[in-house]
């Protein structure tokens, strides 16, 4: 099933990346829910039940990686999508267990090619 219309969980402590990112998402037709830091996503972990999540790698405190691990351990089943501006974490990434990877800077049909292509629950109504 198509992501259009569904959840998207953005975490980067970049306000501005998260706001042109939010706004992009939305315009793709998402629920944009943003988190600054990967200890929000984390905070909120238990309570993620549909989308998928767009995960910054390069964060204070809990950096993606860590964020993608505890995801795990607490067996959070939403795909992960990490971005970067460091390309060469993405065989990392990959094997991190993440469903993408994304070098920053990226397009919106770059973007939102990447969403459309996970299978999730579309949000209600």
């Amino acid at each position: 099933m198509p992501m259009t219309g569904s959840t998207i969980h953005l975490v980067d402590d970049d306000a501005m990346v998260r706001m042109t990112l939010a706004r992009l998402l939305r315009s793709g037709g998402h629920e944009v829910i943003e988190y600054g830091s990967g200890g929000e996503l984390l905070a909120a972990a238990d309570t993620l039940d549909h989308g998928c999540i767009l995960l910054d790698i390069d964060m204070p405190g809990h950096d993606g990686f860590a964020v993608q691990r505890e995801l795990a351990r607490r067996s959070v089943g939403l795909p992960v999508i990490m971005m970067t501006g460091s390309g060469d974490l993405t065989v990392v990434a990959l094997k991190a267990g993440v469903a993408d990877f994304m070098e920053k800077p990226f397009g919106r049909s770059e973007l939102l090619s990447v969403i459309e292509q996970l299978s999730v629950e579309p949000v209600d109504g």
